[in-house]
């Protein structure tokens, strides 16, 4: 009797742990571009780790910032040793929530947008961001999109005075995730 009641519960507990498991993408997109006076940058990663629980309306993003591809390899170079310094901050991450959570279906397909606010931590230091969020939902995938700014001074990213006019102050980050909803 001790034995099925066991089974039971454990059975019972792994079907609610399946549940509450997040949607994870490990393909994700993430790019930014620098518009400045003298050059314009551009580069992409696209090993970006996303989730989401639309059990608690939380997301999450992580990235190695070595995944960054640039057109040319000296920019890549530049940007991991002098200014992101990607042997000692190798990650950036965003940790957030959904606002509005318990207002929005994510069963019903179409497309919506909505707030999330969290932290960023770029270059070791973490500063709080509010983005739009753009979700389009369909029975197989939720596609998940977002752009945003980010102050390069904010993130403590020195710029030297010799090439200020080649990099911008306020770069534009755009996100994408493509998860793939569980068979229930």
């Amino acid at each position: 009797m001790k034995n099925g009641i066991l089974t039971f519960l454990l059975v019972a507990f792994a079907m609610v742990s399946t549940l509450a498991q997040p949607l994870l993408d490990r393909t994700g997109t993430a790019s930014f571009y620098s518009e400045a006076p003298l050059e314009d940058i551009e580069a992409i990663n696209e090993e970006v780790l996303g989730a989401i629980d639309l059990e608690k309306g939380t997301l999450a993003v992580s990235m190695f910032i070595k995944k960054f591809n640039f057109e040319r390899s000296l920019m890549q170079e530049h940007f991991n040793e002098n200014y992101l310094e990607s042997d000692k901050y190798p990650k950036a991450t965003f940790k957030g929530v959904i606002k509005d959570f318990a207002a929005i279906n994510f069963t019903e397909a179409g497309s919506f947008e909505a707030q999330a606010e969290g932290e960023m931590e770029i270059h070791g230091v973490v500063r709080p961001l509010t983005a739009v969020v753009k979700f389009n939902v369909s029975p197989e995938t939720l596609r998940v999109s977002t752009e945003f700014e980010v102050s390069v001074a904010d993130h403590e990213i020195e710029i030297p005075k010799l090439v200020i006019k080649n990099i911008a102050e306020v770069v534009e980050v755009r996100a994408s995730f493509n998860f793939k909803r569980q068979e229930r």
